[in-house]
């Protein structure tokens, strides 16, 4: 069988001042044998380099080959059909801790710099979550929608089943990521202790109402300005004068008239 080259893989170095070491792995899938003329290039910055990946043997006429590179033991991106696909990162998780049953919650995933885009699935309690609980009989006690391209997690109302773990996994074309585990408590409310509650602070209004109106029934909040005056001169009619007299002692009028 004649050796067939792939296309092949141009790159050009970015970090400064270093010398690169460059570790790609070719992706075997299906019976294909593969090899390289130059698997440990060295290259310096802004150098372009050529990894070759030559098809020595294989079974079937259309092998698909992949670029991956390698770091830290784990793939950082994918090179395809001459597109660079990016490994998500961890996403960022949301969660609410706690939520009373009956009322709606919401579930957020979020990832930035995966290519392309990833998808988003949801765990509870190491158990993926259909995209819709009314598809699965485990979930009829749920009500959820998952939104696998914005990674949104809407419960309609939650129920004490949907207590538990909860995580996220962000996945592309090139790996996937997955936050922490985050705990939500669904909780029952206490109706019992609300309504006697309300009951203690009727009760403490309506004594202190109680007590006011008994205070001004007698008299505490009245403020007496009779003390030390005994005698009120009364008013004078418009038009008369009092003229006191000598002679008689007492008081007499005299008429005037204004004109």
């Amino acid at each position: 069988m004649a050796l067939r080259r792939p296309p092949r893989l141009r790159l050009c170095a970015r970090l400064p001042d270093f010398f690169l070491l460059l570790l790609f792995r070719g992706c075997l899938i299906g019976a294909v044998n593969l090899k390289s003329s130059n698997r440990t290039p060295v290259v310096q910055e802004f150098e372009s380099v050529e990894l070759s990946c030559i098809i020595t043997d294989s079974q079937t006429s259309d092998p698909r080959i992949e670029w991956k590179k390698i770091q830290n033991g784990e793939t950082t991106y994918v090179f395809f059909d001459n597109k660079i696909q990016v490994k998500p990162v961890t996403p960022v998780c949301r969660v609410p801790k706690a939520v009373p049953v009956g009322k709606m919650a919401m579930l957020h995933c979020q990832e930035s710099e995966g290519h392309p885009r990833p998808h988003y699935s949801w765990y509870r309690n190491d158990v993926p979550l259909p995209t819709d609980s009314r598809a699965n009989p485990r979930f009829r006690n749920s009500s959820f929608h998952l939104n696998s391209e914005t990674g949104t997690l809407v419960f309609s109302a939650v129920h004490k089943d949907d207590s538990g773990r909860y995580y996220c996994i962000a996945s592309n074309d090139a790996g996937s990521a997955r936050c922490e585990e985050q705990e939500m408590e669904v909780y029952d409310l206490n109706i019992g202790g609300i309504i006697g509650g309300v009951l203690v602070v009727l009760a403490v209004l309506a004594l202190i109402t109680l007590g006011i109106c008994c205070a001004y029934r007698r008299g505490y909040f009245i403020n007496s300005k009779q003390d030390g005056e005994s005698y009120k001169n009364p008013g004078k009619a418009d038009g008369v004068n009092y003229i006191r007299t000598d002679e008689e002692g007492d008081f007499r009028h005299k008429s005037s008239f204004l004109i």
